[in-house]
């Protein structure tokens, strides 16, 4: 089916990646600061920088990636399950709550 990717790590490995242009920018905007705050915490850690102030920027990390998960669980709502319940079949109505039942179950174990 065109539009399909393989997704590593996922356990369907066919689902759709069209996002829009905007929301692949602001997710890749997010991305970049990310990797910026992530880069500062490594220059923390080897420059011998306070625990705390070290253990804040991590905090600060997790919570901009939850953010991003935010957004990209947004964009699949919007488009992936819409579809799936506007123009789909059954079954892959059904695919779509089992996926986002386990994308909720792994984020509540993490």
């Amino acid at each position: 089916m065109p539009g399909m990717s393989v997704t590593a790590g996922s356990e369907d490995t066919t689902s759709s990646s069209l996002h829009s242009p905007a929301v692949k920018d602001e997710i890749r905007k997010r991305l970049n600061r990310l990797q910026g705050q992530i880069n500062g915490i490594q220059r923390m850690v080897e420059e011998e920088e306070y625990c705390v102030d070290v253990l804040q920027q991590i905090s600060a990390v997790r919570g901009a990636l939850g953010k991003v998960a935010s957004k990209l669980l947004e964009a699949h709502v919007n488009h992936c399950v819409y579809q799936a319940f506007t123009t789909g079949s059954d079954r892959e109505r059904l695919e779509k709550i089992d996926e986002l039942i386990s994308v909720f179950d792994r984020s509540l174990k993490s």
